[in-house]
């Protein structure tokens, strides 16, 4: 039996802290490929577009310019809430 071979890709940001990937929320990616595939000013626009993320690496914010979202492969990291941490190291 052959088996398919699927493969996941996101879009998203590299942290400007810790160089660790941040997927981002479905709207931006959608203004991402809105402005990929418009023609005027497309450069310009995607420059004058920021957004915030908080990286679930590091939990620090960084503003991020749409024109930084790239495609990654595999799947996003999935954040681990405070309290698994804290009992987890109990």
């Amino acid at each position: 039996m052959i088996q398919e071979i699927t493969r996941s890709n996101y879009l998203g940001v590299l942290c400007s802290r810790c160089n660790e990937r941040i997927p981002v929320p479905r709207k931006t990616a959608e203004l991402h490929e809105e402005l990929k595939h418009s023609e005027v000013s497309e450069n310009q626009d995607a420059k004058s577009r920021a957004f915030t993320l908080r990286c679930k690496a590091c939990n620090e914010e960084g503003v991020y310019a749409v024109n930084e979202i790239q495609e990654f492969e595999g799947l996003p990291r999935v954040r681990t809430s405070n309290s698994r941490r804290a009992a987890s190291a109990a």
